[in-house]
């Protein structure tokens, strides 16, 4: 059997987000692995179903270039992935594979599709599978085993002969993260790969625990892949997938789950294992304010890391209360003061336009930010993906403006209006903070002083760049 699994082509001009549902357009030459892809493309193999791995978005090919690999190729089913602003343009690889050979089985992945399986089998009569399991690497391998029978391959939908649309049973979570086996570091054009905030390229992804100790309203996550419980693989196989990484030549991973230290004692273990096994790669993560302290801070540092990124998303306690954020702006304001004292940079994830927001709450989240000695902050537009709470509430309200899914992009102006807060007004405070965050004199100065190296005006610039290109360009 020949598998052929397909990241997209881009749909915006610097690629775009699609891992584990990742909904956005890049606005800086952000090319990032597929993750999800080469999870599933690894725990194929491991059971015996060797593959073919295309990054079409981060390569910058287009759908005739799909076409020509496919021809090439002749698999028998292709794997693809999706997410709800670029899904029109992704349905277009179950097009072109059906053009080649109608008996190509194609199969959609991603959070759009789990969500809405029955409105996408609609938007393309060239689509066969949904996987709806969260167990995607498990649900993909029931494909390719029962590829002659799909009622026996379990969390999927797949659509028969006659177009009747059938859920198989919900497979169910696999507890033992190690049986997945290492993603496809091996199957990437390494030389693709790498982000304005990386120390070192190439760069690829890692992930060590499934699910989500939060249950963000607004977040993929608790919506898809359960919370707050949390799935993570042993200390050891992780470290040796690190080891493998290195010895492929990658020099910088970034850490893919959603708070690497959930669980700090396993995290301590893992830095510890780190420093002692002299792995050599950079890397960044994201964790929580609360999950930080000085003593895990100093393995951190010790083991690699360079930046941190904390999910703050607002200071107003209205809003934190409706997307279920349990957490204070003094305790962001405490992390990253420990976490700058370690030599650490600091990413805040912030987001405007969640139920509740007015144009005093965001006054105030923007205030507050100019007050902390954080690296860089983002402030998103925020983005109501189908399946989450957030968006049954915009939804259920009638706060949504369209159903067209290529506009639900934090890079374009938001999908609802509120009564005391227009869209128009929505996307203005998120150009207006980010313009007044990062053009102040005293915070260029500040990164001028930082710099220590090539790497880092390199990395000052792209980000410069990148910030141009997204509010003057």
């Amino acid at each position: 059997m020949k598998i052929l699994i397909i990241e997209p082509p881009a749909v915006s001009k610097f690629g775009n987000q699609r891992i584990f549902g990742g909904n956005g357009s890049n606005k800086s030459d952000f090319r990032k692995p597929p993750l999800d892809l080469m999870m599933i493309s690894g725990y194929l193999r491991k059971e015996g179903f060797d593959n073919v791995l295309i990054d079409a978005n981060a390569a910058r090919k287009n759908i005739d270039d799909i076409r020509k690999i496919l021809k090439r190729e002749q698999p028998d089913v292709v794997f693809f992935s999706t997410s709800t602003c670029t899904l029109y343009k992704d349905l277009l690889v179950a097009k072109a594979a059906k053009e080649i050979n109608t008996s190509i089985i194609t199969v959609a992945i991603g959070t759009h599709v789990m969500a809405l399986p029955e409105d996408t089998f609609k938007e393309s009569e060239y689509l066969d599978v949904i996987v709806y399991s969260s167990e995607w690497e498990q649900a993909s391998l029931n494909i390719v085993r029962h590829i002659s029978n799909l009622k026996d391959a379990r969390g999927i939908f797949f659509r028969k002969n006659d177009g009747v649309i059938v859920k198989t049973d919900l497979q169910p979570p696999l507890q033992n993260l190690d049986e997945l086996g290492f993603p496809s570091h091996d199957k990437l054009q390494k030389d693709l790969y790498g982000d304005p905030t990386a120390k070192r390229i190439p760069k690829t992804m890692v992930m060590s625990q499934k699910a989500c100790i939060n249950n963000c309203s607004f977040c993929c996550q608790p919506a898809f892949f359960g919370a707050p419980v949390l799935r993570q693989r042993s200390v050891e196989h992780f470290l040796s997938e690190l080891k493998w990484v290195q010895q492929l030549g990658f020099r910088e991973v970034m850490f893919n789950d959603a708070t690497l230290t959930a669980d700090m004692e396993w995290a301590a273990a893992l830095f510890e294992g780190m420093i002692k096994n002299n792995i050599d790669l950079t890397w960044n993560c994201s964790t929580r304010a609360e999950r930080v302290n000085p003593t895990i801070l100093k393995l951190m540092k010790r083991a690699g890391c360079h930046t941190i990124a904390l999910g703050m998303e607002s200071v107003d306690k209205t809003v934190l209360r409706n997307i279920r954020k349990n957490i204070e702006p003094e305790q962001i304001r405490e992390s990253v003061s420990m976490i700058r004292k370690q030599g650490i940079d600091t990413i805040l994830f912030c987001v405007v336009g969640f139920p509740g927001e007015t144009k005093e709450s965001i006054e105030k989240t923007i205030s507050f930010l100019m007050t902390l000695n954080t690296t860089f902050i983002t402030l998103g537009i925020a983005v109501p993906v189908p399946g989450t709470d957030f968006y049954s509430h915009v939804e259920e309200n009638n706060y949504l403006l369209t159903k067209d899914w290529s506009l639900y992009d934090p890079m374009k102006k938001p999908v609802f209006s509120y009564p005391r807060l227009t869209s128009d007004e929505i996307a203005y405070y998120s150009a207006y903070g980010l313009r007044r965050f990062y053009l102040r004199p005293r915070y260029i100065l500040d990164r001028l002083k930082t710099v220590r190296s090539f790497t880092d005006v390199k990395t000052y610039f792209n980000n410069f760049i990148g910030f141009l290109k997204r509010y003057f360009l």
